[in-house]
């Protein structure tokens, strides 16, 4: 049976989608002011992208997991309006930064307060949408990292030649905090209210979700693993399919030092593009892969193959291309469609291969690999490699790691079935 949904269910969403458009702006910030947080404090390419990746993501994505455990306890609008605070609040400090320390530490705190946002947004979506609808919510709340990230390079483009870089982390901060008491007037809506009645169990194991500790649903995870190398496959190549896009968080710096774009140019451009190409990308990767599954046994692992055999080449082309061409720009364009298209055969895939009991902690562990390996990792890496050399040097070295993922991805679909019978085993 269908659930009707009212008017309640949409205001949730829209207001939560709101709010991760402001994690996602904010997230964006050293990327969109990269160049000029470097011109300023004096910092090299691999300490900005230490910023953009280590310094936030490794305490967002371990705050994030821990954050999720609170928010199943306490008032879900108020833990977030905490978070909001604080990362607000570390924006804007952040303007008065005089070196690459204090931006660093006030980094940790921006993630810290963000990694509250996700995991209780989309515990109350959860609440206010039936199950059918769940992933339909779930899709328009990610929406937000386009959106957001996307509004921060135009934005940012728009007002740093005229206010100067600190001020634009004052603005994005200011109009954060201004969220805040919205925030606390919302009601936390009851807990599991749209679930459908359970059926009783045929047998009393295993234990229910409630009832089981941390280490022993991870210590599930860890028996699947080692039982399904489909699993494990997928994890690896998904790491390593997505060092090219994370490496790009340092793409509007190259387009200034090494490619002659002014700010704005640089920041216009890529956020267009990406608020465009990137939200559209991210429903047509959601489809694409869904219609090789419903074709092909691991169809989604297949997609991801093939994605990346065909996407892949044409984004080392746009280092090479002349920024005279059109071809520059069409490919700028493609690349930004294709970034956000890896990530919902990604998680659909890894929560195929384990039980259901235990597929929002698989997401949680896939999230934490990505961003300490992936996100964290290919950033400093290309930033190092542009000190030594060149910045496009040290993007194309990410881009073209790219290419290893393939073969996991291969062995992972090949495997897919084996692995789902023994599942279901």
């Amino acid at each position: 049976m269908t659930s009707k949904l009212g008017p309640k269910a949409s205001f949730y969403l829209g207001f939560l989608l709101l709010l991760n458009v402001f994690n996602f702006a904010h997230r964006q910030m050293p990327g969109s002011l990269g160049y000029q947080i470097e011109t300023g404090l004096g910092i090299t390419h691999a300490q900005l992208g230490l910023l953009i990746g280590f310094a936030f993501i490794v305490v967002y994505s371990v705050a994030g997991m821990l954050f999720g455990t609170v928010a199943d306890r306490w008032n879900r609008p108020r833990l977030i309006a905490l978070g909001l605070t604080l990362w607000a609040t570390a924006t804007v400090v952040s303007g008065l930064s005089q070196s690459f320390l204090q931006i660093a530490v006030l980094r940790l705190l921006v993630g810290t307060g963000a990694a509250v946002l996700t995991p209780t947004a989309l515990g109350m979506l959860a609440d206010v949408y039936p199950p059918e609808r769940r992933a339909f919510a779930s899709g328009v709340y990610y929406g937000g990292i386009p959106l957001g990230a996307g509004l921060s390079m135009i934005v940012v483009a728009l007002l740093e030649p005229a206010i100067g870089w600190r001020a634009c982390f004052y603005v994005a901060g200011a109009a954060g905090l201004l969220m805040v008491p919205f925030m606390l007037f919302l009601k936390d809506p009851p807990r599991g209210g749209l679930e459908a009645p359970a059926a009783e169990p045929k047998s009393p194991s295993p234990a229910p979700a409630t009832q089981r500790s941390t280490g022993e649903v991870l210590g599930e995870i860890v028996r699947v693993a080692r039982r399904s190398p489909a699993l494990v496959a997928s994890v690896i190549g998904s790491v390593i399919v997505l060092w090219p896009v994370a490496a790009l968080a340092l793409g509007v710096t190259w387009l200034q030092a090494e490619r002659g774009f002014t700010m704005i140019q640089a920041g216009l451009y890529s956020g267009v593009f990406f608020l465009v190409g990137g939200f559209l990308g991210n429903l047509a990767g959601g489809w694409l892969s869904d219609l090789c599954h419903r074709r092909w046994s691991g169809g989604r692992l297949w997609f991801l193959a093939i994605a990346q055999l065909v996407i892949g080449p044409p984004a080392l082309a746009w280092f090479a291309l002349s920024t005279d061409s059109v071809w520059f720009y069409v490919v700028w364009f493609t690349g930004s469609f294709a970034a956000t298209g890896y990530f919902g055969p990604i998680f659909a895939t890894v929560q195929d291969l384990v039980p259901a009991r235990v597929r929002s902690t698989m997401v949680g562990v896939l999230l934490l690999m990505v961003n300490i390996f992936a996100t964290g990792l290919s950033p400093w890496i290309a930033g190092a490699i542009g000190d030594a050399t060149t910045l496009t040097r040290g993007l194309v070295t990410c881009s073209l790691i790219g290419f290893l993922s393939v073969p996991f991805f291969v062995y992972a679909a090949r495997r897919y079935a084996t692995d789902i019978a023994r599942l279901d085993g």
